[in-house]
């Protein structure tokens, strides 16, 4: 392939990543889960008192990076899901051009071995690693970009999927300014990863990824074995590995800094609900360990998470043959580590710390495991793992007919056909990934009865159906769902109020609505005769709370006009 016909596949791919991303965002998912409308009341707040918040405190603490871009959003949009929703599409479609660069610079940088004792010895057995990094590079950021796991937190508002993004960029500007000792590199390293921490408690252990390669580079700095990591020897007095890691450490620390002040303090926000769920919070916290390990181990090849706001249906979190590209690459890179020595071992050594650490978010947790969401930083590494074992795996097919022409030198003719035939049916067999992808997600998972209710689908109806209603007329909403409460409100009402733009007492006063719990009915609920008046039920499925209110009410009758029950004179 030409550079050419390389850059228009990239672009091709990021197309269809984009597709994945955008279509239909304005209908798919459904709904508005409390969560997401949690966020959208809060960044409505924000635009309208211009506080926008390092940290907002409420639903178990959420650091405010992704929300206030989610008031831009919504202040470019209007007040609809899908504006809360296409923040996270942007940032899902740029991570699939953070893959392809990370696994270009990963694989693709010949001269770190140059002039050295083991390029000779490696050159031929690592060749796929250089030569063919474009082709891994294109393949990892394909898998991405047509990953079920990816895409549907693409397109849901929720700040974890800022984490490959910046984890990506953060990791492919470090390396890439190691190598080469620029200044702008380390700097653009050090904005990736220290806005990272502003995103997802996940985040926090990505520092013991960057170790990986911030331990390497100043140990070959201090051996002076300054062509391995020098882009060319005219540039070896000039290099200073300690000075690039401290200019990283300074630009990662003041970006992180507004944040690290707010913990400082606040303390209660810095772990959140994180040590509710943990671990070490059980009995045998070794035995919980174990079981999520095994849990999130086999997310990827048997069952994956079974929230289905998270996955459809149970499914592995990696289609059958992305799994063995997967499995492929993970040998692949424990051979090149224990097996091989050669200067490789920064790639290795970098990419399994990054599915180490990144997988403690999940398995130090012992709630709804495997936990996709909790895992969502493994995504990039798992993909380029796939990317580098697919491409494995069609080479060793190729090389090993190569082979045979030479064995069977009459039958040329044939082993060229075949190898024809089997560049086809590899192509066949990625356009298939795209395929069932689109069939799980925008057919069968986005039309099925749990997605409609996993994202409160019927809440969102009832919101924009008392939006619908003149201010004349008194709204009472019942708030007679569980959930953790936000200024004296469980969180299931944050989807009616996102709908009516009632989060604040303002928006309240000014749609004539009320939030009532269901122990201050007798208080709070009046309903008179010359006043139109409409009560709405978070559960309408509470028929006994129903009747008792009918019952001191006789005016009130029934209705239910879409999947919500109200009661109104």
């Amino acid at each position: 392939m030409s550079k050419r016909q390389k850059f228009a596949t990239l672009i091709f791919i990021l197309a269809i990543g984009a597709f994945f991303r955008f279509y239909q965002i304005t209908e798919v998912p459904p709904g508005l889960y409390p969560d997401e409308a949690m966020n959208g009341n809060n960044a409505l707040e924000a635009i309208a008192t211009g506080d926008f918040k390092v940290f907002y405190p409420e639903n178990n603490g959420r650091e405010g990076l992704f929300i206030n871009l989610q008031a831009l959003s919504l202040r470019l949009f209007g007040i609809e899901p899908w504006a809360l929703r296409i923040v996270s599409a942007i940032f899902g479609t740029l991570t699939i051009l953070g893959v392809y660069l990370l696994t270009k610079e990963l694989f693709g940088q010949s001269h770190w071995l140059r002039n050295t004792k083991e390029y000779e010895i490696t050159k031929n057995n690592l060749s796929y690693f250089r030569t063919n990094s474009y082709f891994v590079a294109l393949l990892s950021s394909f898998f991405l970009a047509t990953s079920y796991w990816h895409i549907n937190f693409s397109r849901i508002g929720f700040r974890a999927i800022m984490i490959p993004f910046l984890a990506t960029f953060g990791i492919y500007f470090l390396l890439k300014g190691l190598r080469q000792g620029k200044i702008l590199d380390m700097v653009w390293a050090g904005i990736f990863i220290g806005l990272g921490f502003h995103t997802y408690i996940a985040f926090r252990f990505i520092p013991f990824v960057l170790a990986v390669p911030l331990i390497w580079y100043l140990w070959k700095w201090w051996k002076n074995t300054d062509t391995n990591i020098r882009m060319n020897t005219n540039y070896t007095n000039k290099y200073c590995a300690p000075c690039a890691v401290l200019l990283f450490f300074l630009i990662t620390f003041v970006v992180a800094l507004p944040l690290g002040l707010h913990f400082v303090q606040n303390p209660q926000d810095f772990l959140g609900r994180a040590g509710d769920v943990s671990i070490f919070s059980s009995i045998s916290p070794l035995k919980e360990f174990i079981k999520s390990n095994l849990a999130t181990l086999g997310m990827f090849f048997i069952r994956g998470d079974c929230n289905w706001r998270h996955n459809f249906a149970c499914q592995p979190q990696l289609q059958s043959v992305v799994a063995i590209f997967f499995l492929t690459g993970f040998i692949l890179m424990l051979r090149q580590l224990f097996f091989r020595a050669t200067s490789y071992k920064l790639q290795t050594t970098s990419l399994l710390a990054w599915l180490l650490f990144m997988s403690l978010p999940a398995t130090l947790t012992r709630e709804g495991l495997p936990h996709a969401l909790r895992s969502i930083g493994l995504i990039p590494p798992v993909m380029i793992l796939s990317g580098l074992g697919a491409w494995w795996i069609y080479q060793k097919i190729i090389n090993w007919l190569d082979l045979q022409k030479l064995k069977w030198p009459t039958y040329i003719g044939q082993l060229e056909r075949v190898k024809k035939e089997v560049a086809l049916l590899a192509i066949l067999l990625l356009t298939l990934i795209p395929i069932l992808t689109y069939r799980n997600y925008f057919i069968r998972w986005a039309g099925s009865e749990e997605t409609y209710f996993a994202f409160s689908t019927d809440l969102w109806h009832l919101g924009k159906f008392l939006d619908g209603l003149p201010n004349e007329t008194k709204k009472y909403v019942v708030v007679n769902l569980p959930g953790v409460e936000v200024r004296g409100i469980s969180v299931p009402a944050q989807t009616v109020m996102f709908a009516t733009d009632t989060f604040r007492e303002t928006g309240q006063k000014e749609k004539n609505m009320e939030y009532v719990l269901p122990q201050n009915i007798s208080n709070q609920l009046l309903v008179t005769s010359n006043q139109p008046t409409v009560i709405a039920f978070l559960n309408g499925e509470d028929k006994a709370l129903i009747n008792e209110i009918k019952q001191k009410n006789p005016q009130l009758r029934v209705r239910v006009p879409g999947d919500f029950v109200i009661l109104e004179n």
